[in-house]
């Protein structure tokens, strides 16, 4: 979704998703009553508004009657509210509270001047890349959307994990170890980066493929593009674990295929946030203590 077809004046009703927080009646109160100001109405997800004592809505219905959805919470509110609603192409808004994240970039502390910015015209629209997923298993096919990452991990602590990996059918590397990761652009730092994984721009179609803790030093992770379509079949131990919520466990001759998916989500950022500052204060980029 480009700028110009999110019409900022067009915006009567905004859905708020909140996570549990000490914080959380006065955040939701700041919000609504900056929105009020811009004649916006605000209605709360369900669990959300439970918080507060009060009645909500589902966060589907909230995709498809509200103008756009807010998270507030961290990384992982938002990555769960991505993952729900990808098939609405609903605008997202991610507030944090607490930390800065690397996918939520307005602070709560600031939400007066990033929406008076936004009813300006003055944000940018992110779509980054997901993951689409197949897993065959007992003679199903489960397709699922990963924001993140999907990992093979070992189930057993005695032992290591065998993984296959086939790219486009063609068998090309045989992963001995705790297992490896399938990234996407924008979850590339989050479990890719601590196994060692590259950092990937947000907004590069490619996606990569990283080992953990593998048994071979030339193991390294990979960078592949678009067009690829990579699988993976064990005969060990082995679970499948989708942007860290969805489990499963791999049996013999279950398959895992992982692509780029052509489904984006449509992220509302600030024109004040910088990626690479963020990386720099996430990181502590030229710090030495």
């Amino acid at each position: 979704m480009e700028k110009e077809k999110i019409n900022h004046k067009n915006i009567k009703n905004i859905g708020i998703v909140a996570k549990n927080h000490e914080d959380i009646k006065q955040n939701i109160n700041h919000i609504s009553q900056i929105l009020n100001l811009y004649g916006v109405n605000t209605i709360l997800e369900t669990e959300s508004a439970k918080l507060l004592n009060l009645k909500g809505q589902s966060l589907l219905k909230l995709a498809k009657t509200c103008d756009m959805i807010i998270s507030l919470g961290g990384d992982g509110t938002l990555l769960g509210v991505c993952r729900k609603i990808v098939d609405f192409n609903t605008p997202i808004i991610g507030i944090y509270a607490g930390n800065l994240g690397f996918l939520t970039d307005v602070n709560m502390a600031n939400t007066k001047e990033f929406f008076a910015d936004f009813f300006d015209g003055k944000f940018e629209v992110q779509r980054p890349y997901l993951l689409d997923i197949n897993l065959k298993k007992d003679e199903k096919i489960l397709n699922k959307i990963a924001f993140n990452d999907v990992v093979l991990v070992r189930s057993k602590i005695k032992s290591i994990a065998k993984i296959d990996a086939f790219l486009h059918d063609k068998h090309f590397n045989s992963y001995f170890g705790d297992g490896v990761i399938v990234s996407s652009p924008i979850g590339s730092t989050a479990y890719n980066m601590s196994a060692g994984g590259s950092i990937i721009y947000p907004l590069c179609n490619v996606f990569s493929i990283t080992p953990i803790c593998s048994h071979s030093l030339t193991q390294r992770s990979l960078i592949l593009p678009k067009e690829a379509e990579i699988s993976f079949k064990s005969r060990d131990n082995v679970v499948v674990v989708i942007d860290g919520q969805d489990v499963y466990e791999m049996s013999d001759y279950d398959e895992v295929s992982v692509k780029l998916s052509d489904k984006r989500v449509n992220l509302i950022k600030s024109v004040k946030a910088d990626y690479f500052d963020i990386l720099k204060e996430k990181l502590r980029w030229g710090h030495n203590d």
